[in-house]
């Protein structure tokens, strides 16, 4: 018997997987319970800026004023309970920033919109030139007070990774686990059927009129373009323009519709690497080798480690075809990753899952998503889903399969989580005369560019853009987006310049040709192994000293005026060859370490592989620290023949070379010689 992904995790991927961005760690949030009835409402409350943050290295809290907005749990009930929504307001660089801010919404539904943008936000960003930057975390999620965050799924996560649990098995404790968190929401006095698209959607202009202003631009990506795309239909008149990157339209269901959405995002992945003769070269046959793969291991599953960081547990994880499926369909996702998808795929075949080992905790164990927020939106809006009029014939079988068993799960969870229905207005087409700016990514796995262009049918001022090496999700992935989304903010009304997409073609994949591939960048990186980088230090700072010993030598014979002894040219050139290895040495491990600070600093994904190819000529050195080294070693022989210098002088000689055999033998393991 095979056993594919569980259930829940197909259900817990679904969950995450409109959200953009990969978190980088999780965290622990605090219990929260519903603000008593009568509190003032529509008011923005300063507060100091000490939100829930995954990574805020480069944040800078002079330039944050925070706080939170109350609103009503229902709008339509002013005076009932309450909801308290944290407010990040980025402000502009410029003095006399204009008058009407960027709002922006992240998606899920479920995600944070403070964590996830502040991330990106910073240090710099050309939205933030001429107007300040409004973030707020949607009801429900990390920042809102009361969140509703399900920890009993993670809680279910960590005792059942290590199982192998069937599907059935796995869905009845998917869903055990989520009434239980619908227990305690609905004992906190939390009303779930109040977290919807259209409250989330009064909740923005509330905000707006709570922080003073007219007129707001307005940006979503993934369910936070739904959530725009309501907007634009309930208060036209506060927006002035809209941009919608990773697009929902509300005519469409894209819960039913994921599987086909998947399937045309991996044939544009095999297509792009097929078209690459570097790529189809180096991966020749890549779909074939992507599903025997995951054939293979739904027969055999293998084991991978995973590590919780919160809470620093380690599990040995069942990981099966099924779950490389889905993990692969999350990496689809991030625009970074694309190029490094045939490696990690021809890795998996060849039973290295070190990348995958490193990221899947981030996703398994994230508390920081809101599950039940995402149920209240989804079960309110896109449950009505019918398994037997999906006709998925035409796509991948095993992306089919998965994708029923997903959908499935997701509708079972619906019905336990039991919440009012919108009306069916909600899915009619948003038809609009506000300037709006689609953007769309070539492989995104869940809202094709076909989306997009679905929306902006109905949209009478839209301008439509699909980037050809973008995942999930566009402004965020470098300084083509961003011109073209600063351009439309300046003159809604105008067609922004977008000629730099032109010059995007397709990805360029991790090749030999491409990158310098070594594990070691990753090892080392990560910290993993400190041994290495251990004996590394202490053998260069041994074979350093020779610039410290050498010249004190030289000064206490000078002082001493001792008689200056014959020195045959043999000792000469050994001195110099190891004064040039140790030089050589230094100038490789430094560059190297100034190319790895800039690579974290950027979060660069090459790291897990290896460096950029620029730094191909970088890899001489090693070699010629190599070539001195045998030559040190030569002289250490010479010099105990000859009785060059002292003995003392030749034992230092000696530790020296044992220093730079130490270096050598390092790099080596590294793969860097």
């Amino acid at each position: 018997m095979t056993f594919s992904t569980t259930a829940r995790r197909r259900a817990q991927f679904f969950c995450r997987l409109i959200a953009i961005g990969i978190i980088l760690t999780s965290i622990y949030h605090s219990h929260r319970h519903v603000i008593p009835l009568q509190a003032q409402t529509n008011t923005f409350t300063p507060t100091d800026c000490n939100f829930e943050l995954t990574f805020d290295l480069f944040v800078d809290y002079n330039l944050l004023e925070c706080g939170f907005v109350t609103v009503p749990e229902e709008h339509s009930n002013p005076t009932g309970p309450t909801i308290e929504l944290g407010i990040a307001i980025i402000k502009s660089t410029d003095p006399n920033p204009a008058a009407d801010p960027l709002f922006m919404l992240q998606g899920g539904p479920g995600g944070s919109t403070i964590d996830t943008f502040l991330q990106f936000l910073f240090p710099e960003s050309p939205l933030r030139t001429n107007r300040d930057i409004v973030l707020f975390d949607q009801r429900g999620t990390l920042n809102a007070d009361p969140n509703l965050i399900c920890f009993e799924t993670v809680d279910l996560v960590a005792e059942t990774i290590e199982q192998e649990l069937s599907d059935e098995e796995d869905l009845r404790l998917s869903l055990e686990a989520m009434q239980e968190c619908r227990e305690r929401l609905l004992g906190e006095g939390i009303n779930l059927s109040a977290y919807d698209s259209l409250e989330n959607a009064a909740d923005v202009n509330a905000i707006r009129e709570a922080l003073g202003y007219e007129q707001i631009n307005l940006y979503g990506v993934s369910y936070g373009t739904l959530l725009a795309l309501h907007t634009m239909r309930e208060y036209p008149t506060a927006l002035r323009s809209v941009i919608i990157d990773a697009v929902v339209p509300t005519q469409t269901n894209f819960i039913e519709l994921v599987p086909r959405s998947q399937d045309r995002a991996f044939r544009e992945l095999f297509d792009a690497c097929e078209n690459s003769s570097e790529c189809n070269t180096t991966y020749p046959n890549l779909e074939g080798v992507f599903f025997e793969t995951v054939v293979a291991l739904n027969e055999q599953p293998t084991r991978i480690e995973l590590t919780d960081t919160i809470t620093g547990n380690t599990y040995d994880a069942v990981f099966d075809g099924d779950n490389l499926l889905d993990v692969l369909f999350q990496f689809l996702y991030q625009t970074d990753v694309i190029p490094a998808l045939p490696k990690i795929i021809y890795d998996a075949r060849d039973g290295d899952f070190t990348f995958i080992s490193q990221i899947l905790p981030i996703i398994y164990f994230d508390r920081t998503f809101s599950s039940g927020m995402y149920y209240s939106v989804v079960c309110s809006e896109d449950a009505d889903i019918d398994l037997t009029d999906l006709a998925l014939e035409d796509i991948y079988p095993e992306i089919a399969e998965s994708g029923l068993l997903s959908i499935d799960a997701i509708t079972q969870i619906c019905d336990l989580w039991d919440v009012e229905e919108l009306s069916s207005s909600v899915d009619e087409p948003v038809s609009s005369e506000i300037p709006t700016l689609l953007l769309s990514g070539r492989f995104d796995p869940i809202t094709p560019p076909a989306f997009a262009e679905l929306a902006a049918g109905t949209l009478e001022q839209s301008y439509l853009f699909t980037f050809p090496t973008v995942g999930h999700g566009a402004a965020t992935d470098g300084e083509c987006s961003a011109s073209i989304i600063f351009a439309f903010l300046e003159d809604p009304e105008l067609p922004p310049d977008a000629t730099c997409i032109d010059e995007q073609e397709a990805p360029e994949f991790f090749t030999p040709t491409s990158i310098v591939m070594t594990d070691s960048i990753n090892t080392l990186v990560t910290g993993d192994s400190l041994l290495q980088p251990v004996i590394l230090l202490l053998s260069m700072l041994v074979l350093l000293s020779l610039y410290l010993i050498w010249p004190i030598a030289f000064l206490i014979r000078w002082i001493g005026r001792k008689p200056k002894a014959e020195i045959p040219i043999g000792a000469h050139t050994a001195r110099w060859i190891a004064a040039l290895n140790a030089l050589l040495a230094l100038v490789f491990v430094v560059a190297i370490f100034v190319v790895l600070i800039d690579l974290v600093l950027s979060n660069d994904i090459i790291l897990f592989f290896g460096l950029p190819r620029s730094t191909f000529p970088l890899f001489i050195l090693p070699l010629l620290v190599g070539l001195l080294t045998v030559g040190m070693l030569i002289m250490t022989t010479q010099a105990w023949i000859a009785k060059y210098w002292s003995a003392w002088g030749r034992v230092y000689y000696t530790i020296l070379t044992l220093a730079a055999i130490g270096c050598v033998t390092v790099l080596a393991q590294w793969g860097m010689l």
